[in-house]
């Protein structure tokens, strides 16, 4: 799920570079090598862009998108660590019963 969610919050940041720089979809994934359609996709979380592209969008348009998604990741595993610990800690109480 949360794989999901971070599609959509890299799909927002697209979208959010894209109006930015006041150009339509179609402009921005051929500036990339890409179609709009396929930004659409980003855009809507259907599909997310895999690195290279990420690194492309960085180079093209001199933002630090990768970092961005590095933090979100960063931020995900935290929380997913919080919740395994949580996991732990229940299923040892549970033992102990």
């Amino acid at each position: 799920m949360w794989y999901s969610l971070a599609q959509m919050e890299i799909g927002k940041q697209i979208k959010n570079l894209r109006i930015k720089l006041n150009i339509s979809q179609d402009r921005f994934g051929k500036r990339i090598g890409l179609t709009g359609k396929t930004i659409s996709a980003y855009e809507t979380g259907k599909i997310s862009p895999p690195i290279e592209v990420l690194n492309k969008i960085s180079e093209e348009f001199e933002v630090n998108f990768v970092k961005k998604t590095n933090r979100e990741i960063e931020r995900k595993i935290e929380e997913l660590q919080r919740s395994l610990m949580e996991l732990q800690n229940i299923f040892k109480e549970s033992l102990s019963f």
